[in-house]
């Protein structure tokens, strides 16, 4: 696959090959000129990488709201004749577009999303006035602002261009990406990278909706967004009840009293037994 862009009357190639294999560079020259070959691209504003990951991507999105959230703490954020509530709004409107512009298409594995989740928490924290010696939990902090995690935001706009994709034409590129499959190759051993149609499944598991009934559900718009809601909903209520039960856990653990005296470790002295028993536990 080749993607090439023009910039300024400057074009780069972008060669992605097939997995598992490494193949030379391609050489593609235009009136005598070589273009150069690179490892990441920016095409529509979305930074694609030769080995189709998206962790540059994810990188270059927080990167760009962090500017744009930096750029608005002198004139909205750290002025006080503006209202809390107004500048939450400015953050949903201005700097939550540009972290997650293209959501909508993303795989996103674990690690991306704690990252997005990071970001999003530290901002909240910073335009609230919450530092880390207040010990506020990130879900309090999420209630104090009427906000939803990333990871809810984001089912919700894919469960809403999946809805968008299914009303198109048949002929349409996006439809016909998503039912696309390969004629040939195969796939190797072990775990396959994360593809958009297993993200598709994830949501559609969370609206107990059936992929071969997909098509039906998404022809009714009012029962669509009902559902959309009531999943994204349930999705936040069950992601902040499992993070409240671990807290918890890791409270009740920490409490524990050791009653251990007779401990005798070869390694060290017996200063700091709690931490080393911790340690060893």
């Amino acid at each position: 696959m080749y993607v090439c862009t023009y910039v300024y009357a400057k074009t780069e190639v972008l060669h992605q090959p097939a997995p598992y294999t490494n193949p030379p560079p391609p050489t593609i020259t235009i009136d005598d000129t070589p273009l150069a070959n690179v490892n990441h691209l920016k095409y529509l504003g979305c930074t694609i990488s030769c080995d189709g990951s998206f962790d540059r991507e994810i990188d270059t999105r927080i990167s760009k709201a962090s500017q744009v959230l930096g750029s608005l703490h002198d004139r909205v954020l750290n002025e006080n004749n503006i209202r809390l509530s107004t500048k939450l709004k400015v953050y949903n409107v201005v700097v939550l577009p540009s972290l997650l512009c293209g959501c909508d298409t993303w795989s996103l594995y674990r690690r991306h999303l704690k990252k997005l989740e990071l970001f999003h928490t530290r901002a909240l924290r910073s335009i609230l006035g919450i530092k880390w010696q207040d010990r506020i939990t990130n879900l309090k902090v999420l209630d104090k602002a009427n906000s939803t995690s990333i990871e809810t935001t984001i089912i919700k706009t894919q469960l809403c261009w999946v809805r968008h994709v299914m009303r198109m034409d048949a002929c349409r590129m996006p439809k016909c990406l998503m039912y696309g499959e390969l004629q040939a190759g195969k796939r190797n051993q072990g775990r396959s990278k994360l593809q958009y149609k297993d993200t598709v499944k994830a949501n559609l598991r969370w609206c107990r909706i059936k992929p071969g009934d997909l098509k039906g559900q998404a022809m009714d718009r009012p029962k669509w967004r009902g559902s959309t809601h009531k999943v994204v909903a349930n999705f936040e209520d069950g992601r902040s009840q499992k993070l409240t039960a671990a807290r918890e856990r890791h409270h009740r653990a920490a409490s524990t009293v050791i009653t251990r005296t007779d401990f005798q470790c070869p390694q060290c002295s017996r200063l700091g037994l709690q931490s080393h028993l911790h340690v060893h536990r």
